[in-house]
């Protein structure tokens, strides 16, 4: 897990390639082990290597091809293309794992973030058609998959991934992101660069970066996206997930053409049901899903695994434990990790009986913390300085939870992201299931009885009845907000719409709000230097589940059916039937009227970017208003917060 940096400069090379290290520094956090640097001429076949302050001593001047000797510093106007790598260490924690990293030839280099799974079963392939390997890196095998299968080797990396491969011979850099953008990746594309990175910061440096208003605009109505190619700054754009790129340099500035190498299928609905059917998909499921938690246990440091005492994280723990039996190793090493509240006033937050019910059948280690609720304001601006985008809630138990891996140096956690979009986990999926089903079937009538839904709700779904608030309308009637309707229906597909069937609506979530839900765990984790990786998110158990028809997910009131159904005889009862969902839960409403309503209300009267931004001034009494609606609250006050981080110079705190 790394940031990376690669940028081929059109002009004004020494403003554009001379700041790299410092680029490089802003993503600090996404790898504190190693950094590393090359740059290379488009006329000549000349590069050169550099370390940074953060670099090992054992890597500088190491014998490999790509080792650096010379503290970064940009020599010579010819260089018009640069690498920047910035290591967290997982996999092979020697020098030989140092990035940028190139072939024995030296014609391809590599910068990569992330990780590919099954990278020992290609290496071996590799082997078997001539390739040998100097490193045990995944880094190289990815590298030289790609030299020997070229924009083909993505469709066999099983992982996550954004990376970007740059050929000293062709001038070529191509540029490759994961399946579901799990890793996050950013693009600027003007008359002065071409620039791709980990993180939008990263260009701060050496661009002075301007608001995107209408995204700002579509923030307030609608919340956050990451399903869309805008972000809150101009110009600056989201590498498409299950897209690549190749960028040919000799032909100029000529625009992107972008590659999609995977597609999710759409789905077609089957209203039958047998239990020998069910028996089947239960046991593809179990077979799946522990093998993806299998090849997410193999690294060269610490690995945990977060316990929530909910039905995803039990069975990724469950199954974690199981194969470390099953191979012979300590599972005494198995650690796992709990955010709670042990606050009584908190208490509806807390999961921790769901948690010990686990820990009483499986002998594991438990790391258990509580959010601190002191600094809320601070640690909020934190928050959106590593986040970029703007949230509307609060990121304090996410992060609380990769806190403890940090603090007892683990470097890995295995959590149960994706599980809700593919199993049909979220209770607003039977809207859609009340509004398209057969409506006299048995599993019909018992659901519409026993799903935890209130009598409103459930007359609603039947009738076909969509809903008409929605948060951010408030602040759409007060202002009068208008954002292009095209636009908003690009960022933010709505999933829980009557009228759309549960495998459309599913479709819908994965391709759309689960991206937000892998950028919220991939910031979570690496503003703590912790890799965060989700057996959920495996494509071979995605691509199961998505064919997988909807009566054997959502059965009798029950969603995740099957999940349920497969684990219902390996975890406690009270974990598998479980109707409540809660998912990092925190007492938002209770913190809110702390003391951070009141700086938070101030905040949003005194903003005059939030003035210049809706045209008037912003009453008491709508702020009043608002703090009992936290949601629109949130966007209002964390908007005012990131335009004054991100463009007011308020991130010097955190840099």
């Amino acid at each position: 897990m790394c940031g990376i940096i690669a940028i081929v400069s059109f002009k004004n090379h020494r403003h554009n390639l001379s700041k790299m290290d410092e680029m490089a520094g802003m993503i600090r956090h996404r790898g504190p082990d190693d950094e590393g640097y090359s740059l290379f001429d488009l006329q000549s076949d000349n590069y050169k290597m550099f370390y940074g302050e953060d670099t090992p001593l054992n890597v500088i001047g190491f014998k490999l091809r790509y080792s650096p000797k010379v503290k970064f510093q940009y020599t010579s106007e010819n260089f018009t293309v640069g690498l920047a790598h910035r290591r967290l260490s997982i996999i092979d924690l020697t020098p030989a794992g140092h990035q940028p990293m190139c072939d024995e030839t030296g014609r391809y280099w590599i910068v990569y973030n992330g990780e590919v799974y099954n990278y020992s079963e290609l290496r071996e392939d590799l082997k078997k058609i001539g390739y040998s390997f100097f490193s045990n890196s995944d880094t190289e095998v990815i590298l030289k998959s790609y030299i020997a299968w070229g924009e083909e080797c993505q469709n066999k990396f099983n992982g996550m991934w954004a990376l970007a491969i740059w050929d000293n011979a062709k001038k070529t850099l191509w540029i490759s992101r994961d399946r579901f953008g799990v890793k996050p990746l950013y693009y600027m594309y003007c008359d002065e660069l071409f620039i791709v990175c980990s993180e939008i910061k990263s260009i701060m440096p050496i661009i002075d970066l301007q608001p995107n208003y209408q995204e700002m605009y579509a923030y307030l109505l609608d919340g956050q996206s990451e399903a869309h190619p805008e972000t809150f700054f101009d110009k600056v754009l989201r590498f498409p997930s299950g897209h690549s790129l190749t960028y040919k340099t000799k032909n100029g500035l000529k625009g992107l053409e972008f590659d999609k190498y995977w597609k999710l299928e759409q789905p077609q609905d089957d209203n039958s049901f047998s239990r020998r059917k069910l028996k089947e998909y239960s046991e593809e499921y179990y077979s799946l899903l522990k093998d993806s938690v299998r090849i997410r246990l193999n690294a060269d440091v610490k690995v945990s695994c977060a316990l929530s005492g909910g039905l995803d994280s039990s069975s990724v723990t469950f199954l974690a434990h199981q194969i470390l039996n099953e191979s012979g190793k300590n599972t005494d090493s198995l650690t796992t990790v709990s955010n709670v509240f042990k606050n009584e006033k908190y208490s509806y937050c807390d999961e921790s009986r769901f948690i010990d019910s686990m820990l009483n059948i499986l002998d594991i280690q438990n790391l258990k913390s509580e959010p601190d609720d002191t600094q809320l304001i601070h640690k909020n601006d934190y928050g959106l300085w590593l986040y970029e985008n703007c949230y509307d809630k609060m990121p304090f138990s996410g992060l609380n939870t990769f806190k403890i891996c940090k603090d007892n140096l683990i470097k890995v956690n295995l959590d149960g992201q994706g599980a809700d979009e593919f199993n049909a986990g979220y209770l607003r999926y039977w809207f859609n299931f009340f509004s398209t089903k057969p409506l006299f079937s048995t599993s019909y009538i018992r659901s519409l009885i026993c799903a935890p839904m209130n009598v409103r709700n459930k007359l609603r779904a039947f009738l076909g009845i969509e809903k008409s608030s929605y948060p951010g309308k408030v602040l759409k009637e007060e202002f009068g907000l208008e954002v292009e309707g095209e636009y908003r229906r690009k960022r933010i597909v709505p999933d829980n719409y009557v009228g759309i069937t549960v495998s459309d609506a599913l479709n819908n979530s994965i391709t759309f709000s689960l991206k937000k839900m892998l950028r919220n765990v991939d910031f979570y984790s690496m503003a703590n230097s912790v890799e965060s990786r989700q057996p959920f998110m495996d494509y071979r158990l995605i691509t199961f589940l998505n064919l997988c028809p909807t009566q054997y997910k959502m059965r009798n009131g029950w969603t995740k059916y099957l999940a349920r159904i497969t684990f219902k005889d390996k975890l406690p009862a009270e974990i598998v039937w479980r109707k409540d969902k809660l998912g990092w839960p925190q007492p938002t409403r209770q913190w809110l009227n702390g003391g951070f309503d009141i700086k938070a209300a101030n905040e949003i009267k005194e903003s005059s970017f939030l003035l210049e931004l809706l045209k008037r001034e912003i009453s008491d009494k709508f702020v009043s208003l608002l703090i009992k609606q936290h949601r629109p609250f949130l966007r209002l006050y964390n908007l005012s917060r990131q335009y004054e981080i991100f463009f007011n110079s308020g991130y010097k705190k955190f840099h």
